[in-house]
């Protein structure tokens, strides 16, 4: 083989020498954006940490000692969480029902009414859409008082309906999942219908298998939105037999202490409030993953 030139060599050295530099430097970058990542999840995992753990000790520890460990680990906030004003299992279990029945029916209802608004013809479709669009840009709170005035009318304050069916049909819910229907082919369609099928049928067999991630994605998020709401419920179902738990675990008091709160039992009670909140996210979190990107990734 014919020797490489003296140039050739030195050439050849050099484009070595900065593709390790360039190499060298990936992996510096990579190291760092890994420590950040690392800094960014402590800091997150932080406050749950210090939850778990504080729910092991006892009321007068955590006064003393809120940021350190246990100095004699305990289950009773655990055990108390029945029995403290009222029981606080009950209310676990009424923002399990408002939350999950809420779901369920808003999943229903917005999927049927964003097939109705991107597969259907009808007139006055995009003027009622633009309306229904309006109403996210009204406050809440500005609704409030007049939303409790014709409710109380009816007699739904203090129940399990007056949390559940005024958010059934979310107008966001509509927004999003209409967003990711506009993008299914009407070919399908137009082939559903030569093969006779009705608007029921084509919903059923075809909308939903192909939304099904936009849809566990809307369920995920108002799962939460439901099961962490504080206000509505505060103030329409303030009764300990319907409340949910996220209004009586911060209301917690200790009356032999002056009325200081249970900050233990509140920590357990916090506890018992995030695993639902897990398990359904660990459940679909890869449906929900798929159906947030979804947007970015189609064509």
């Amino acid at each position: 083989m014919p020797r490489p030139k003296t140039g050739d060599h030195d050439s050849y050295a050099n484009r070595q020498f900065h593709e390790r530099k360039r190499r060298f430097q990936r992996l510096v970058l990579l190291f760092l954006a890994y420590v950040v990542l690392a800094l960014v999840a402590c800091m997150s995992l932080y406050p749950l940490v210090m939850m778990i753990i504080n729910s092991f000790k006892s009321n007068a520890e955590i006064m003393l000692n809120p940021g350190g460990w246990p100095q004699h680990w305990t289950l009773e906030d655990y055990t108390q969480l029945p029995t403290t004003q009222g029981n606080q299992l009950l209310n676990f279990f009424n923002s399990i029902v408002v939350a999950s029945i809420t779901t369920v029916i808003a999943v229903f209802i917005v999927g049927l009414a964003a097939y109705a608004f991107t597969k259907m013809r009808f007139p006055g479709r995009n003027t009622l859409f633009f309306f229904l669009l309006a109403t996210i840009m009204v406050p809440g709170e500005i609704r409030l008082s007049s939303l409790f005035l014709m409710f109380s009318r009816i007699d739904w304050i203090d129940t399990y309906q007056v949390q559940i069916v005024p958010f059934i049909a979310p107008v966001f819910g509509l927004f999003m999942i209409r967003q990711y229907m506009l993008t299914i082919p009407d070919s399908f369609i137009e082939a559903a219908r030569i093969d006779g099928g009705n608007h029921w049928r084509i919903f059923w067999h075809i909308i939903v298998p192909v939304s099904s991630p936009m849809l566990s994605a809307f369920a995920i998020l108002h799962f939460l939105n439901m099961w962490n709401s504080y206000l509505w419920p505060q103030v329409m179902a303030n009764d300990q037999s319907v409340a949910p738990l996220m209004v009586t675990l911060p209301s917690l008091r200790d009356p032999a202490l002056g009325y200081v709160p249970t900050y233990g039992i509140i920590m357990a009670g916090c506890v018992l409030a995030t695993i639902p909140i897990l398990l359904v996210f660990l459940r679909f979190q890869d449906k929900f993953i798929s159906g947030v990107t979804m947007g970015a990734t189609k064509e």
